[in-house]
């Protein structure tokens, strides 16, 4: 579907506002195939990913802040429904906090690279990527490379059971191992396959990928270009090394002053 930030800041208000323990919405950017480069015309919905921050004191009663709030995933949440391929995820400052120390991918990503549809304190945002972008490349390549296992043992696996794979499932495992190499050696993110796959010189296979998804979302590969997504699926995996974990304990402590700031 077409999109636009004041319909994003719609349902990020709306979700926000109904939300259970009183918060205010702070940073949201879309993710998903939009940011990853292989967005289906003929539908698909728009993922909406960011944080809200609850009152601090909040922290201090019996029952915790919800760490994360969600609308429209699965099912079309109550009251949502104008708004129903609106995909989004809130996490509450803490959650996000925590994804940023696991150096989770999605969340790096949508720091590093996604543009903002709503950003409510712009100055603490540019010193978190500030602080991102240095600290790189962290645990992400273990990250990367773990979507990527994950999503071939389940949906590629020859042995599985799926008899005709989808062009999608071969774009996501061939995006995180890719995108594992590239911060490895760049010590960067790139979160679209398309500018992965012409830095790894796996362009015309991806191309390939994108076109079969592109006019349905779950559209199956013919045989000569699954042939071709196994042949760069195997070499990424046989190539692909994420190094020994990061001693985290500077960006984990330059972490906590900066949510620190955010939350005061």
């Amino acid at each position: 579907m077409d999109y636009d930030d004041e319909s994003l800041r719609t349902v990020i208000d709306q979700a926000i506002s109904s939300a259970t323990d009183p918060a205010r919405p702070a940073f949201y950017a879309v993710s998903g195939s939009h940011l990853y480069g292989f967005p289906s015309d003929a539908g698909g919905d728009i993922d909406v990913r960011g944080f809200h921050i609850t009152d601090g004191q909040a922290y201090w009663l019996l029952d915790e802040p919800t760490q994360q709030y969600v609308i429209n995933q699965g099912e079309t949440t109550d009251g949502f429904e104008e708004y129903a391929a609106v995909d989004l995820v809130s996490y509450e400052l803490r959650k996000f906090g925590e994804l940023l120390y696991q150096a989770n991918y999605n969340v790096l990503e949508l720091v590093c690279c996604a543009e903002p549809v709503l950003n409510t304190q712009p100055d603490d945002f540019e010193e978190l990527r500030s602080l991102i972008e240095t600290s790189l490349p962290l645990d992400v390549a273990h990250s990367y490379v773990g979507m990527a296992r994950s999503n071939y043992n389940r949906y590629l696996d020859p042995d599985g059971r799926d008899p005709r794979p989808t062009a999608k499932k071969f774009l996501y495992v061939l995006r995180g191992l890719l995108g594992a190499q590239y911060v490895i050696e760049r010590n960067s993110l790139e979160p679209d396959v398309r500018e992965l796959g012409a830095w790894a010189g796996y362009d015309e296979c991806i191309e390939a990928l994108i076109e079969t998804k592109r006019d349905e979302e779950f559209a199956t590969v013919d045989d000569d270009l699954e042939a071709r997504a196994r042949t760069a699926t195997a070499e990424l995996f046989e190539t692909t090394s994420p190094p020994e974990r990061t001693e985290k304990s500077a960006y984990h402590d330059a972490l906590n002053d900066w949510m620190l700031t955010v939350r005061s």
